[in-house]
């Protein structure tokens, strides 16, 4: 088996999933007479990034042109140019890598076709292989005009994050923080034992561009008030009393008595520090998000949660966004000078140092609990070198 195959096969095996009964077979151009459906892999099937239905090149281009704040100038031309060149077909005949669907039952097009009341085409994302992958479809009109963008939860860890995502939705629609757009819930409900989350299309532009390195520190204010805020002692809020509990969920012994040890250290260095408490994103990133019009449109809610200190999702933005041109590997040392990150909160001294190791605690269950599932084997350095981390701060400031 190439290196290669492992990653086709698991593209071949969620088009499965998507066509149920359907045979997927992998072909060339022109190869796929009487075929339902036609999917191109973009750029192929080695790196792909997309899956296109071939045959529709105003699909192919829409779902080219999507734009995130984590994009720069240069991307978001080249993304441009590809898109319009697409949009003409000349460029699909370049694309030899493809599969081929044949027969089968109601597909994920022909439900889509039904929530959403009109005809529906489907691009397809996939990610690379980990804990929270799934499969993310761009759903177009035949003409390419953008109608949702939906999340399949095909696995335990999958419909987990797309259940949360419709709660946190729900919860927004209810409580909109000030100044920014959520996607909108379409639809939410069970599919062929799967989780189909359906979300209003957000708009971005290539022109809809800020300095990436301006975190929307207002934005995230505005989130975190969102359904109100509280002031208390770490030990009496709600985010310690879960964070306590969590070790339970860890099934390493070995890992869940480091990681209790981790949580009770903290508790008694800062157990009595007065905190706020709100609401954070949970992962707010560039990446998440795009201005157009002047309005900060913020995506990818699974992870949204309420009752967590002030500053989380500022750490999360500039420490994820350093690690994406660090030399070394994540969590090798510790992020010096983080804590100086928090001063547009006005958080500084012993309270934002106290920040940054509950984030990292957080973060740390995150991983922990991820890592443990089937696929959960690429985050498995990470979380050692997080938790190692956390224990080497507590020997040096307990």
């Amino acid at each position: 088996m190439t290196a290669a195959e492992p990653v086709r096969e698991a593209w071949t095996d969620a088009v499965r999933s998507l066509w149920p009964g359907a045979t997927v077979t992998a072909v060339g151009p022109g190869a796929a007479a009487g075929a339902r459906r036609e999917l191109a892999f973009l750029p192929d099937a080695e790196h792909p990034r997309l899956l296109v239905p071939a045959g529709l090149p105003a699909v192919a281009a829409a779902s080219l042109r999507r734009y995130s704040h984590d994009l720069g100038v240069k991307q978001r031309a080249t993304r441009a140019l590809t898109a319009a060149a697409v949009r003409t077909g000349l460029p699909e005949r370049t694309l030899r890598d493809r599969l081929a669907i044949t027969g089968g039952d109601a597909s994920i097009e022909d439900r889509l076709a039904e929530i959403l009341g009109r005809p529906v085409v489907v691009s397809i994302g996939l990610g690379s292989a980990r804990a929270n992958r799934k499969p993310v479809l761009h759903a177009l009109s035949p003409r390419g005009e953008p109608l949702a963008f939906v999340k399949v939860g095909d696995t335990g860890t999958a419909r987990d994050l797309t259940s949360g995502e419709a709660a946190a939705l729900r919860y927004l629609a209810e409580h909109p923080p000030a100044g920014l757009h959520v996607p909108a819930l379409l639809h939410h409900g069970p599919w062929q034992g799967h989780d189909l989350l359906v979300l209003e299309p957000l708009p971005t532009s290539a022109r809809g561009r800020r300095p990436r390195d301006r975190a929307p520190v207002a934005g995230m204010r505005a989130l975190f008030e969102t359904g109100g805020t509280e002031r208390a002692a770490l030990r009496d809020s709600r985010f310690w009393k879960a964070m306590t509990a969590a070790p339970a969920d860890v099934r390493d012994a070995a890992q869940r008595e480091r990681f209790t040890a981790v949580v009770d250290g903290l508790g008694a260095a800062h157990g009595g520090a007065e905190l706020e408490f709100g609401a954070w994103h949970g992962d707010w990133t560039p990446w998440n998000m795009a201005w157009h019009r002047g309005v900060l449109r913020v995506w990818d809610w699974e992870r949204f949660a309420r009752d967590v200190p002030a500053g989380f999702d500022l750490l999360h933005y500039r420490l994820q966004e350093a690690m994406r041109t660090a030399t070394g590997p994540a969590y090798a040392t510790w992020p010096d000078g983080a804590d100086a990150a928090l001063a547009p909160l006005g958080l500084t001294g012993a309270d934002a140092a106290a920040t940054v190791r509950l984030y990292l605690l957080e973060l740390c269950r995150r991983y922990l609990l991820a890592a443990q599932e089937p696929i959960g084997g690429p985050l498995r350095a990470d979380t050692a070198r997080l938790l190692d981390l956390l224990h080497a701060d507590l020997r040096r400031n307990p």
